[in-house]
Formats: C-alpha cells, sequence, structure tokens
C-alpha cells in the first residue's frame, strides 16, 4: 500500500510535497450511484469526532468508496492543515536533530573525539541542511507530487485496505461499526502539540460481536478536524490452542 505518511524525518518529506496545495485540488466526494441523500437528515461531519471519522470510514469502504476514503485521510485535508502537520513534524524534527548534534558537540572538545564520534556529528550536520533544503524545495514539486499520492491511493491503496478484510473471510458491507475506542489518544502525537494516535474500530456481524478489529491512526488537524495517517490495518488474534498437524 502506498504510504500516507512515513517516520519521522522521511515523514516531513513526504507531508511537506503537498504543504502549499490548493483546496481547489482536492477531490470532491463521491456518492455512490442509487444513493439519495435524506433532505430531512443532515449530513455527519466526519472530521467532528475520532467516531464519526471511523464510522464514515466503514461506510465508505462499505460502498466501494475509493473517493470517499481518501477524502478522510491527510491525502484529501485541505492547504492549512498540510501546513500545520508538515510544519510541526518539520521543526520536532529539526529540534531532535538539533539536540541530538548539541549534546554530542559538548560531551568532548573536537581533538578528543573518536573518528567514529565526529563521523556522526557530521552526518548530523548534513542531515539538518538536508531536512532544511527538503523543506523548501519539495514545495515546487507538488503539483506533480500530490496528484500522484492521491491517484496511487485509488489505484491501490483503497484495494489494500479492502483486501485485508477479504482475507479475514469478511465482507465489509455485512459489518456495522460497535464502538470505537479512543483510549490510546494523546495531546503529544509523535511529539507534537496535536491531538492523536491509534484508535481501535471494533465490529459486529448481526448481533455478533467480532474479535477482528481495524487500527486507524489519525490526528486533529485545525479548521478541518480529524483525519487518518497511516495505513489502516486489519487485526486477527491469534489462533488459540495447539496448532493442528498439517496434512498428509
Amino acid at each position: 500500500m502506498n504510504r500516507i505518511i512515513f517516520y519521522p524525518i522521511a515523514l516531513c518529506g513526504a507531508l511537506l510535497l503537498a504543504a502549499a496545495c490548493g483546496d481547489s485540488d482536492s477531490p470532491k466526494l463521491n456518492t455512490p450511484k442509487g444513493s439519495k441523500a435524506n433532505p430531512l437528515t443532515a449530513p455527519v461531519n466526519p472530521h467532528k469526532s475520532p467516531e464519526a471519522l471511523a464510522r464514515k470510514f466503514h461506510e465508505s469502504l462499505s460502498a466501494n468508496d475509493a473517493i470517499q476514503m481518501m477524502h478522510l485521510s491527510m491525502l484529501g485535508a485541505p492547504t492549512n492543515a498540510w501546513m500545520e502537520f508538515t510544519g510541526k513534524m518539520y521543526q520536532h524534527s529539526s529540534q531532535l536533530v538539533a539536540k541530538n548534534l548539541a549534546d554530542l558537540q559538548s560531551a568532548k572538545p573536537r581533538d578528543q573525539r573518536t573518528e567514529a564520534e565526529q563521523t556522526r556529528i557530521f552526518n548530523l550536520m548534513a542531515q539538518r541542511r538536508q531536512m532544511d533544503i527538503a523543506y523548501t524545495n519539495n514545495l515546487k514539486r507538488l503539483t506533480v507530487e500530490l496528484p500522484n499520492m492521491r491517484e496511487k491511493f485509488l489505484q491501490r491503496g483503497f484495494l489494500d485496505v479492502v483486501l485485508q478484510f477479504k482475507n479475514a473471510g469478511l465482507d465489509p458491507a455485512d459489518l456495522s461499526v460497535s464502538r470505537v475506542d479512543t483510549s490510546t489518544l494523546t495531546d503529544k502525537y509523535q511529539g507534537i502539540d496535536m491531538r492523536g494516535g491509534p484508535v481501535t474500530v471494533w465490529f459486529a456481524k448481526g448481533t455478533t460481536p467480532l474479535d477482528i478489529t481495524l487500527t486507524l491512526v489519525i490526528a486533529k488537524v485545525s479548521d478541518h478536524g480529524w483525519v487518518f495517517v497511516q495505513d489502516p490495518k486489519v487485526n486477527i488474534p491469534a489462533i488459540q490452542g495447539p496448532v493442528p498437524e498439517p496434512g498428509p
């Protein structure tokens, strides 16, 4: 599956590609054929809460609506959301590199450092320069990179999510979301001042609860709301008891 987000410095690079993207480039939500909006029911904003996002994610999966699912991720977020997320991740990563560099430089005078220690310092200096260059230059590739990232998700990323359910012997359209566990969310997602983290989505088939779950790593971005920021993962519990003998 194409990665929506990478860690930690590669994350910055991937996100920086879209930092200056205008909303006009964002794909519009796709209404599945045959569906009609109920004029008496106000549409639910899928970005207002982790629970709403999880339920809309399942809805898009059940409706085989790749565009709608993409719109629930950072790939469909507006300009200010990209800029906030990207800027914070860049600043955090840059500060980590700067601290490591300062610690190494203050530990020993240069004439007392081993060759390996000095090499490590040079590598951190080069890494910091590369990050600064990426933060500036990758914006120039935006008009090509972000549409490519979206196209890859539509062609392959969405299918990978579907196949995870199929490989577990499940049809998403036969399932309902029974609950969404948000207990692992933090106010310091990836070390930055942003609410986020993994949530666990539990399903039921009819009235039967399932022990197969979905992990969505999500974040709350300003003026937009909750989006998922990593590849969704279906969790299948390990088989308990002795492993059956292989057949002849």
